[in-house]
């Protein structure tokens, strides 16, 4: 890059409608200006078009325009022109060492603070570390936005998670496939716990005794009298017949039989030796046809007590017994027990399959020696109570099942905590919320979030250690470079320990200065021990300011391409400084593509002048018209005159306490004020007007650029006034001092 010329300049700073003359800038131009003439206002310029930021123009409009800025510059590239407010291009190669710069990038006078750090890093590290940077800084801000969605999300499920538990807690709570059934167990041990004085004294089930055929039914159904003939039977039953005895004959019978006395009739005395009807009396009523009997007898009675609509009642009511202890149960237990639908059956099965038992136990007792067939109604009744009686002994079977379970609950319920089971509920409870909706889908969505955060977490840490790794080397080689340029410009400081700190998030450099091996805070405040401002003299925080562009210019790897702009870079500086700076500029106006120095010192920019080998300079200058300024070419050789330097050098020496011969300073400062009027304003100082008539001057004219100093000019002359009429004149050396000081103020360079 290459600035050609300023061609035009409107409405900004001191240039309201600036007049231009000259020809091409060279690769030294070489601009001066007084103070307050706009150097600092071209400096904002170049700024603006180097940021394409047109804050730093339109914050200059000139006081009272109406009118549009503009700016325009004829670069190699082609014109570059500020109108309506915007840049149609921006030159971003361009340094430029001023103020502005040192105040953003270096410190601010008296104090380094956190913004100036920060800048100061971003320059250091270059475009790679500012890149870094900025990754890191976007992950940063993008972790910051996850972290806030993770917070607001974590309010709305904290919504969810049960009063005593934390988030995190509840989160990793694993799901259970039988969570449903255990919470059930769980809600019966807490009612059973809470309950345990009602159930200890509760019974369990008990077992329904079922109603059945006596056990011996179908043996006496069956069985006969061998030992009694049949023919006996005949005879005893044709008898009865023969007599009408069908109702009670059998009886009568038996009885008579018992009163045979020696083979004598009962009735008639004769003797029954030898009767044939009477052996078939004795055989059929035998002691075995009599115990057959009296079984048959007793079977009955046995199958109405364990068949009969007594035992069908008492069964059907001991189920429904059951169901009701069952039902209590439930409530602390899953005993597992349910009522039987064959319960509803037992009096109308039972009551059928004793009539038709009862039936065929009549037939029996008829004909005691037959075997009682089995009736189609009998087969079926039994057959219908079998298939019933099956349902009836399973939930038997199961009672004593569920007794076991009760009697553990029981025994587990005396000796466990309510506050424990209560507790164990709300875990199962916690469980069943954590995996159901709408939480399920909130944590899904959370622990996305989650790994989302991890991941950026891991990327910025990743880029944190990238951006470590890349900045110890440039902060080590900055550091170096740094002090390179403070050797010298023999510096009686350093600056050491260059790093980097994250405080704030946004990455800042820290360092620190050195003076005799004593390291000074650069970032602890005046007043509290040594700080920058107590352990910095002006021209020590010129030169570290100067030092750190410069080894910026070092350091760019592309500098050849770049325009580099140097505004007034020195400011309290030795001899040897102001030296040593304008062989640093011509140093860089080796490098660079072009450098531009802006200076309210003619001598300073003759001495930069001077040392330039080779490379075309052009010498400019910006001069105050009234309300306005031109830019136009400068005659340095004819400006710079050598009795005025080596004045203006004596006297600085004195100022700066180099010397102390205040006798001569007294009659040195009213020539030196001489020639820098005569040599600024060459066509209004005619060659026979001393200091005296130069004041008239500058009193008449209202727009005299020297008005504002006219009275210290004044003051300067009525001081010195006496010891150029008498040498001899007594002085005050302190007062010598502070006129030289006022004297260097007004003609720059001090």
């Amino acid at each position: 890059m290459f600035i050609k010329k300023i061609t035009g300049i409107k409405s900004i700073g001191r240039f309201r409608t600036v007049g231009i003359s000259g020809g091409e800038y060279g690769k030294y131009t070489l601009f001066y200006a007084g103070n307050g003439r706009g150097k600092t206002t071209l400096c904002a310029i170049l700024r603006s078009l180097q940021t394409n930021d047109p804050s730093f123009v339109l914050k200059r409009r000139s006081f009272g325009s109406q009118t549009s800025q503009e700016a325009q510059f004829l670069l190699d590239s082609g014109i570059a022109r500020f109108s309506g407010g915007a840049w149609n291009s921006q030159a971003p190669d361009i340094h430029i060492f001023d103020q502005h710069f040192i105040k953003a990038n270096v410190h601010g006078g008296h104090q380094i603070d956190v913004a100036q750090r920060r800048n100061f890093y971003r320059i250091v590290v270059g475009s790679k570390g500012v890149a870094l940077a900025e990754e890191l800084d976007a992950l940063d801000t993008t972790t910051t936005t996850k972290q806030q969605e993770i917070t607001s999300e974590k309010r709305v499920l904290q919504q969810h998670v049960p009063k005593g538990m934390t988030l995190e807690a509840f989160l990793k709570l694993a799901s259970d496939p039988s969570i449903d059934t255990k919470i059930a167990e769980a809600e019966k041990t807490v009612k059973a716990v809470e309950g345990v004085a009602v159930i200890a004294g509760r019974a369990k089930l008990m077992p329904v005794k079922l109603p059945a055929l006596p056990a011996d039914f179908e043996t006496l159904m069956a069985k006969n009298l061998a030992d009694v003939e049949a023919d006996a039977a005949a005879r005893v039953q044709a008898q009865i017949e023969a007599h009408g005895f069908s109702t009670d004959g059998e009886e009568w019978l038996r009885t008579g039989l018992r009163h045979v006395r020696e083979e004598a009739c009962p009735f008639c005395g004769t003797s029954v030796s030898g009767n044939i009807l009477i052996t078939a009396y004795q055989g059929y009523f035998s002691a075995a046809y009599d115990a057959l009997k009296a079984d048959l007898v007793a079977l009955k009675s046995q199958l109405d007590a364990d068949l009969g609509q007594a035992a069908g009642l008492r069964a059907s009511q001991g189920f429904k017994e059951a169901a009701t202890d069952a039902g209590f149960w439930s409530t602390y237990v899953d005993h597992g027990y349910v009522s039987p639908d064959e319960a509803a059956k037992i009096v109308i099965q039972t009551a059928v399959l004793h009539a038709a038992a009862s039936t065929r136990l009549a037939s029996k007792l008829g004909a005691p020696l037959e075997s009682a067939a089995v009736t189609p109604e009998f087969t079926s009744a039994l057959a219908g109570w079998a298939e019933n009686l099956k349902g009836l002994e399973q939930a038997n079977t199961a009672m004593a099942a569920a007794n076991a379970k009760i009697e553990k609950t029981k025994q587990v319920n005396a000796g466990t905590n309510a506050v424990t089971a209560r507790a164990n509920l709300a875990k199962l409870a916690a469980i069943k919320v954590r995996h159901s909706q709408p939480f399920l889908s909130l944590a899904d969505g959370y622990n996305g979030m989650l790994s989302d955060k991890e991941k950026l977490v891991a990327k910025k840490e990743a880029k944190k250690t990238e951006l470590d790794t890349y900045d110890a080397d440039i902060l080590g080689s900055y550091e170096k470079e740094i002090n390179a340029v403070l050797g010298r410009f023999n510096a009686g400081f350093r600056i050491a320990n260059c790093g980097k700190n994250y405080v704030g998030k946004v990455p800042q450099s820290e360092y620190c200065l050195q003076f005799d091996g004593n390291d000074v805070d650069v970032t602890r405040p005046d007043g509290s021990g040594p700080s920058f401002d107590s352990s910095m003299s002006a021209g020590d925080k010129s030169t570290f300011a100067l030092a750190f562009f410069l080894a910026q210019l070092n350091r760019d790897p592309d500098v050849s391409n770049k325009v580099v702009v140097f505004d007034d870079p020195f400011t309290s500086l030795d001899d040897f400084r102001r030296e040593m700076t304008a062989k640093a500029i011509v140093r860089v106006g080796e490098a660079a593509s072009q450098v531009m120095v802006f200076s309210h010192d003619k001598y300073f920019l003759d001495a930069v002048r001077q040392k330039i080998q080779g490379g075309k300079w052009v010498a400019m200058q910006v001069s105050g018209t009234k309300g306005n300024a031109t830019i136009e070419p400068w005659d340095i050789d004819r400006e710079v005159k050598e009795g005025y330097l080596q004045d203006h050098m004596e006297l600085s020496d004195f100022a700066n306490g180099i010397t102390n011969d205040a006798k001569s300073m007294r009659t040195m400062m009213r020539p030196l004020l001489e020639k820098y009027i005569r040599y600024r304003f060459p066509n209004q100082i005619q060659d026979n007007h001393w200091l005296g008539d130069m004041l008239a001057i500058i009193r008449d004219d209202q727009d005299h650029p020297l008005k504002a100093q006219y009275q210290e000019i004044d003051d300067i002359n009525g001081y010195t006034a006496p010891f150029h009429h008498d040498p001899n004149t007594a002085f005050d050396p302190d007062e010598v001092l502070a006129h030289v000081k006022r004297t260097l103020l007004i003609v720059g360079g001090c």
